[in-house]
């Protein structure tokens, strides 16, 4: 029989993964256009053309433990699907390990951010197309388009990678850098959540995200950011805004699946692949 669709067909056991995979399919506040709520399953999907081990990080994910732990529930609210992503992911710190949440729209970066602050100061790297710095959108405080300034309100710091699309009011905000500037805002002493919108690549490279925008970084400059990341303590990460519907050929999809295996390879795979390099 066919078991349930897993990330890279990985199914370590909880209790030794070193990495957890948790969807989260919300698309409530979607603004241009939809499809997030299939990306969880659709970049479990593209997982499967690629292959375990990552080149640029010498590192085989078999050898990492990998535990997906599915999807929270769908059909609950948007209050309900957040609380529940919220307290999953404070779980899976709890326990020691890292944990990659795939959205999804954006706004479930927050709750994710939110358990990581729960257990102490943690700092916020985002790559983003937009700011998402808006107070409020379409008269709600939580929505995709006003996750970062949510998320700057319980991050020791955030900073912001790859924004080319401003509404005005925060060209003066102190969030931004230059993708080679990460490491000297950030602060050695406190961990790391990074939150990956897709639409910060080219949509050139990435066409299938919800809001695309021209220009932005190329998927060299995102694994450029991955290696700044991997010298301080990552915790965890969301990949977000993939609309599976607009990119009929799969590339998005896969260039998401990708992303993820090497990011998990850059932050919590090194140990795994100093071990195998001096076994």
């Amino acid at each position: 029989m066919i078991g349930p669709l897993r990330f890279l067909g990985l199914d370590t056991p909880l209790e030794r993964a070193r990495v957890a995979i948790l969807g989260v399919p919300v698309e409530r506040t979607v603004s241009y256009r939809g499809g997030p709520a299939q990306a969880p399953t659709a970049i479990r999907a593209a997982s499967d053309s690629i292959e375990l081990y990552s080149h640029l990080f010498r590192c085989d994910l078999a050898h990492v433990g990998v535990c997906d732990l599915g999807d929270v529930d769908p059909h609950a609210s948007l209050a309900e699907m957040l609380h529940a992503t919220e307290a999953e992911v404070g779980r899976i710190l709890d326990l020691g390990k890292g944990i990659v949440v795939l959205g999804g729209e954006h706004t479930v970066a927050l709750p994710a951010v939110r358990a990581a602050a729960g257990r102490g100061s943690v700092q916020v790297v985002a790559l983003d197309a937009h700011t998402d710095l808006r107070e409020e959108y379409g008269g709600e405080e939580v929505a995709h388009a006003t996750v970062l300034r949510r998320v700057s309100e319980v991050a020791a710091r955030l900073v912001i990678v790859g924004a080319r699309s401003f509404f005005g009011e925060e060209v003066g905000e102190p969030f931004f850098a230059p993708p080679e500037g990460i490491a000297d805002r950030l602060s050695p002493r406190l961990p790391v959540w990074l939150t990956l919108d897709l639409d910060a690549l080219d949509p050139a490279l990435c066409p299938g995200v919800t809001n695309p925008e021209p220009g932005g970084l190329t998927y060299g400059d995102v694994i450029g950011i991955f290696r700044t990341l991997g010298r301080f303590r990552v915790v965890g990460m969301d990949l977000v805004e993939l609309a599976p519907p607009f990119d009929p050929s799969g590339v998005s999809a896969i260039t998401a699946a990708k992303l993820v295996l090497e990011a998990i390879a850059a932050f919590w795979g090194r140990s795994v692949g100093e071990d195998a390099r001096r076994g």
